[in-house]
């Protein structure tokens, strides 16, 4: 059976709904899709129906449905933004936690919507986003000379092996600290803690506009 699917682009969220889910099975997958990607959508400001194969009554409850779960506004609504074009943004989103002896990779950004088990392993050549608690190994800026303003970002963790480039940093906390990044800095790594606004500024720098 075809599932609902998210495409992000920009601060844009497309909903696809396969032609062969009926109107009667919809609230049940909206809602379970829309809550688990929550903290990621809740940063982009417009969404839009792809697909849907309903009246016009029926779109109206669906949208009802959408706004009541993540507040976002329906594209064709906005008459300010009906220039908007939709980007194609070089980040990769990963949903779920990795367990212990879990790889992944990737060319572009990486956003990881879960946790990092310890003995995990991630790899970016540009940025690493976690919205979640970090115990394996990051390793971000991996083409060290086109991206030296790599970072790593965690939600919370306490221990880590942080890389960035070819420099490693062994971050070993006994409490769980919130909000950290990790950059590159006069060929060391450093850590400090960041507020909300900061964390929107470096979603900013992969490519996503926010609120």
């Amino acid at each position: 059976m075809e599932k609902v699917k998210l495409n992000i682009s920009g601060s844009l969220v497309g909903i696809e709904i396969p032609s062969t889910i009926a109107f009667e099975g919809i609230e049940e997958q909206l809602k379970s899709i829309l809550i688990k990607n929550h903290k990621l959508l809740r940063t982009l400001k417009f969404y839009k129906l792809i697909k849907p194969n309903f009246d016009i009554e029926e779109i109206l409850k669906v949208k009802k449905i959408i706004e009541s779960i993540i507040g976002l506004k329906p594209l064709e609504k906005i008459k300010e933004y009906k220039g908007i074009k939709e980007r194609k943004i070089e980040c990769r989103f990963h949903y779920g936690s990795l367990r212990s002896g879990e790889k992944l990779e990737s060319e572009s950004s990486i956003v990881i919507i879960g946790n990092l088990n310890p003995g995990s392993y991630v790899k970016s050549k540009k940025n690493i986003f976690v919205y979640g608690k970090a115990y394996g190994t990051l390793h971000a800026g991996c083409q060290i000379n086109k991206y030296q303003s790599s970072f790593i970002y965690i939600e919370g963790g306490e221990c880590l092996d942080i890389r960035i480039g070819e420099t490693q940093f062994i971050y070993e906390h006994n409490e769980i600290n919130k909000n950290l990044i990790f950059e590159k800095k006069a060929g060391k790594i450093i850590e400090k803690k960041i507020d909300k606004n900061q964390i929107k500024e470096l979603i900013k720098r992969m490519g996503l506009d926010l609120m």
